[in-house]
């Protein structure tokens, strides 16, 4: 079977790194396949270059910063935050001596990176998430997981939350099936996934932060999914019947960005509106989150992607339940978007919004799994 030619939307933002990884030590990370350097100029503007020195082909990032330029390990030439050679140490400047230089911004913690045309990187083009990382009333906990699979293979995981039965004994029971309803929505770029579990035993997870006595209780799980591969997701839990304002809120972030075709880098954020002075929860907290995605994810995704080898995922013919629909629809948008970017239409057309909204209706029914 030929080897599946793995395309990638450029025009948007992707994760780079925690906005603390970023400092005067150079840090080289792989996005979309390309080697990048980030680092911090004096003044703490966060620079990102491409990773490949233009004489030699030295890794810069094995280099050091003099001022606010990255120097060369391999010849000394230096390279300014716009990838330009401002240094050679060996005569004048060659005027080729220039690496491409990605826009990087800031938000929620985390540096953002533009792969693409560096003209359309405007920082509205960041969806938005919302706010519950800087607001008072939660405690944050994240967390940062290298991933042996195709970044689309997460996407499909995080979508599709009836795996947890099935994967996560900490995070749903046996029986939610029995106890859910399913909904899909699509709207332009955004697709949510959102579950609802009337009346369900309550999760181990649930019982370790959840005040409340009760042996059931009212949950939901919406997940929000934006072009490329960013996520947002809401979890509920009330007693059965009551209000959603009396809920424990559990939201998160959940940034995937591309590393090679086989390889991905996964950001997380946690929150919760209980006990949020208790550092000691906070580590249990952690240790939960990051033990379900590390331990029982991750591996289980390692796995698809090494079934599937070099195989395309759609050549590959998988069938489709009722809860794929929200992962369906995100790959059919983000397919979409790079069919329209390699034929030169701006991300933002209408057109585009057009052609991403689809037949995208909202469903409403039993989840079948």
């Amino acid at each position: 079977m030929p080897e599946a030619k793995i395309e990638y939307l450029r025009n948007a933002w992707y994760a780079a790194a925690w906005s603390d990884e970023v400092g005067r030590t150079p840090l080289s990370r792989t996005f979309l396949d390309q080697p990048v350097v980030m680092f911090r100029e004096e003044d703490g503007a966060p620079v990102a270059l491409a990773d490949r020195c233009p004489h030699r082909f030295a890794p810069l990032s094995k280099g050091k910063l003099v001022e606010n330029a990255i120097e060369c390990p391999y010849h000394g030439l230096r390279f300014g935050s716009d990838g330009s050679c401002v240094h050679n140490y060996h005569g004048p400047v060659p005027k080729a001596a220039t690496v491409q230089a990605f826009p990087l911004m800031e938000r929620h913690g985390v540096a953002w990176i533009w792969m693409g045309d560096a003209a359309q990187a405007s920082e509205d083009k960041l969806p938005d998430f919302g706010s519950f990382d800087t607001d008072p009333r939660f405690a944050v906990v994240r967390g940062y997981l290298p991933v042996s699979g195709n970044y689309q293979l997460p996407v499909d995981n995080l979508l599709d939350l009836t795996h947890a039965q099935f994967l996560h004994p900490a995070l749903g029971n046996p029986d939610s099936s029995d106890n859910s309803t399913f909904s899909m929505k699509s709207e332009g770029s955004t697709v949510w996934a959102k579950y609802f579990f009337k009346g369900e035993s309550v999760t181990p997870f649930t019982r370790m932060i959840w005040e409340s006595k009760s042996e059931t209780c009212d949950r939901w799980a919406h997940m929000r999914w934006d072009a490329p591969s960013n996520l947002y997701l809401e979890v509920g839990v009330t007693e059965c019947g009551a209000s959603s304002d009396e809920a424990l809120m559990i939201p998160s972030y959940h940034f995937l960005t591309p590393e090679t075709a086989k390889t991905s880098h996964y950001f997380w954020l946690n929150a919760r509106n209980v006990r949020i002075d208790d550092k000691t929860l906070d580590e249990i907290f952690w240790k939960g989150v990051d033990s379900a995605f590390r331990h029982e994810d991750e591996p289980m995704i390692a796995l698809v992607q090494e079934r599937m080898g070099d195989a395309d995922f759609d050549d590959l013919r998988p069938i489709f339940l009722t809860t794929d629909r929200a992962a369906g629809r995100a790959r059919q948008i983000l397919t979409q978007f790079i069919n329209a970017e390699r034929v030169g239409t701006p991300p933002t057309s209408d057109r585009q919004r057009e052609v991403a909204s689809g037949n995208g209706a909202g469903l409403t029914e039993k989840a079948n799994v």
